[in-house]
């Protein structure tokens, strides 16, 4: 999989097919951020949330990471005073640290994998997190009805094409993370086809 030819393009094709409402999604984390949280965010692309963060003056510690240079290049580009952001490009799976993070946000990350790795990457995130740690969740509904199935369907055709994305049904996540996590609360969006859940570690 590669983004870097789409990223230019990426939040403004997001912005016309979803209404914005996949950046919308994101807002309801501010809430829940606390002064000098450390963040590990994957999966947050272009950086478009970065000013929404800046806003709150919380001086976060934020591990970026995405797997294309020309999405991480693009978040770059966000003016951040009160930030602390390091930019990272790599694939998830081959990042390693010993930091415990307060937060993990994963950004439509899951959507990219099949079960088995989607469950993989789950346990890998977990492990990197704190007791009682939030992990703030967006994605694409699993529930899903049949106009929004047709739509899945054809983001499939689409990223084949243009990313060589390798799936052909999204993973069900949602069993794994109630094993794990509490939900907090939880919002939808796009007709309940867009889910952005809070979810705090057991």
């Amino acid at each position: 999989m590669n983004y870097n030819f789409i990223a230019p393009y990426y939040h403004s094709l997001s912005k016309f097919i979803f209404l914005n409402r996949q950046h919308q999604a994101h807002f309801l984390i501010l809430k829940h951020l606390k002064k000098g949280d450390k963040i590990l965010w994957v999966g947050g692309g272009g950086g478009k949330f970065i000013p929404e963060l800046e806003k709150l003056n919380l001086n976060l510690e934020i591990d970026y990471i995405d797997f294309s240079s020309r999405m991480i290049d693009l978040a770059k580009k966000e003016r951040t005073l009160k930030l602390k952001i390091n930019f990272i490009v790599a694939d998830i799976f081959d990042f390693e640290t010993d930091k415990k993070y307060d937060v993990v946000i994963s950004s439509f990350l899951f959507d990219h994998f099949d079960q088995d790795k989607a469950e993989k990457l789950f346990l890998q995130l977990n492990e990197y997190m704190k007791s009682k740690g939030i992990w703030f969740y967006i994605d694409f509904n699993q529930n899903q009805e049949a106009w929004q199935r047709i739509v899945t369907n054809l983001m499939f055709v689409f990223f084949r094409v243009v990313i060589n994305l390798e799936i052909n049904q999204l993973p069900k996540m949602r069993d794994f993370f109630e094993s794990y996590f509490e939900i907090v609360e939880q919002k939808f969006f796009f007709k309940k086809y867009i889910e952005s859940i809070v979810y705090k570690k057991i």
